[in-house]
């Protein structure tokens, strides 16, 4: 394959940027440790008068049995519908009159809660998420009510999204026997059969503090955010907590590939490989790796997949590569493209871009195509420090896997250090047709 001739680039400059992103770190990341288990970080800014706080459970959807999925999701909803302080519905409303933000995520790992709101007002929003820990009030009304609000919100994320029911089909292929092979929404059969006990017992078996990681960014001190985090959430008992069996892939992979087609789908694929993630890698730098060779592969329009496929052979009309390295098992790295079929078909297509993740295992890349790629990767990262919340969201996401929230600082110098031996032997190890499902995405015929 020959590849685009990239625009000359002078390495000395290249190197010189990589040297001043690598010395804008952020603040050092704090932490404590409550008596009672509570984890908390901090990253200070005090360039805002403004704070990211979040509070991570370490449960989420894959730790749910067969039968009972959607029970993270539904409590996600519950937690705002009262506690021993406020009444249904008052979580939301006390945090906007104050000038804040208020919203709830679940993952595949945690469920989080998260607030935006002055410095000034930290003390309201940790005594609103200490008494959700703690008291909880949500009964039956509360529970139809928010059964509704699920069901509703899965007819217009999912019900609707041909592209999202493909690719919950193309994850269960590629996961196999791994809990993260759920679908997004969980079975709409669970969530009618959930009881109100049911739900409450997952909430006193996982919302516990020693089970929670506590995460503020912004405008606070250690010792003032210690005592505040002390006074509101120290009385709260520790509870025996589950151990959760870490979701792994098959020991043996092999290729796999299917057919999806459905009313409203365009042309298209998704190529995934069987990866791990930072928790499940066997080094520091292989996670990182491989988030280099998700962005010399589809970040951007200097990409490999775009510059050739995209622009010169026209053969897929857009691309993006995603590989979520936060997670506490093995995961994916995935490769999407509509195709465009005047010139190329499906099948030609996923022969194309995988011509060139064959190229990255045989063969070394040039100093200037990676210098340039770590480049752009370390200045992404710059920029997202701008916003406190997504600041938050990687400390939280990191420790709710398991592993100290500082690995997300340690990356900058991972990156800035890989070498071209190491990026190949990752894509060696990892990119192999054994390791790669592919889905084919075409229209259906309307129902």
């Amino acid at each position: 394959m020959t590849l685009p001739t990239p625009l000359p680039v002078d390495l000395d400059k290249v190197s010189a940027g990589l040297a001043a992103l690598a010395s804008a770190a952020p603040a050092p990341l704090q932490h404590f440790t409550l008596e009672n288990g509570l984890s908390v970080y901090l990253r200070e800014d005090h360039h805002t008068s403004l704070a990211a706080v979040q509070l991570w459970y370490h449960v989420g959807s894959s730790d749910e049995p067969i039968g009972h999925t959607n029970l993270s999701h539904l409590l996600e909803h519950l937690i705002f519908e009262g506690s021993s302080k406020l009444a249904a519905g008052q979580y939301s409303r006390v945090i906007a009159r104050i000038g804040g933000e208020a919203n709830a995520t679940t993952h595949l790992d945690a469920t989080s809660y998260e607030i935006s709101l002055p410095a000034s007002r930290l003390p309201i929003a940790l005594e609103i998420m200490a008494d959700a820990m703690d008291s909880a009030t949500f009964a039956q009304p509360e529970m139809d009510r928010e059964i509704k609000a699920v069901e509703d919100e899965r007819r217009l994320k999912f019900d609707i999204q041909p592209d999202q029911q493909a690719f919950d089909r193309h994850s269960a292929l590629a996961h196999g026997a791994s809990p993260y092979a759920a679908p997004t929404f969980g079975y709409p059969a669970d969530l009618g059969n959930i009881k109100l006990e049911t739900l409450r017992t997952w909430y006193r078996t996982w919302y516990q503090p020693n089970n929670a990681t506590l995460v503020v960014a912004g405008s606070v001190d250690l010792p003032t955010l210690r005592q505040q985090v002390t006074r509101y959430f120290a009385s709260l008992p520790k509870a025996p907590i589950a151990d959760r069996p870490v979701p792994r892939h098959d020991t043996l992979l092999q290729a796999r590939s299917h057919v999806v087609s459905l009313p409203g789908l365009r042309d298209g694929l998704i190529m995934s490989f069987n990866v791990p993630g930072k928790a499940t890698a066997p080094d520091t730098a292989t996670a990182p790796t491989l988030e280099l060779l998700s962005e010399l592969l589809g970040e951007g329009f200097s990409s490999r997949l775009y510059s050739d496929l995209v622009r010169d052979k026209r053969m897929v009309t857009g691309v993006r590569t995603t590989y979520d390295p936060l997670v506490r098992g093995d995961t994916l790295l995935t490769i999407s493209a509509y195709v465009n079929t005047a010139n190329a078909t499906p099948e030609e297509a996923a022969e194309a871009v995988y011509q060139h993740v064959d190229e990255l295992r045989s063969k070394v890349l040039s100093a200037e195509e990676l210098e340039r790629a770590k480049l752009r990767m370390l200045a992404s990262r710059l920029y997202s420090r701008d916003d406190l919340a997504s600041q938050a969201e990687q400390i939280g996401a990191a420790a709710a896997v398991g592993l100290p929230a500082s690995v997300i600082d340690q990356d900058i110098a991972i990156i800035r250090h890989l070498g071209s031996a190491k990026v190949q032997q990752v894509a060696l190890d990892y990119l192999g047709r054994e390791r790669l499902t592919i889905t084919y995405l075409q229209p259906g015929a309307p129902a």
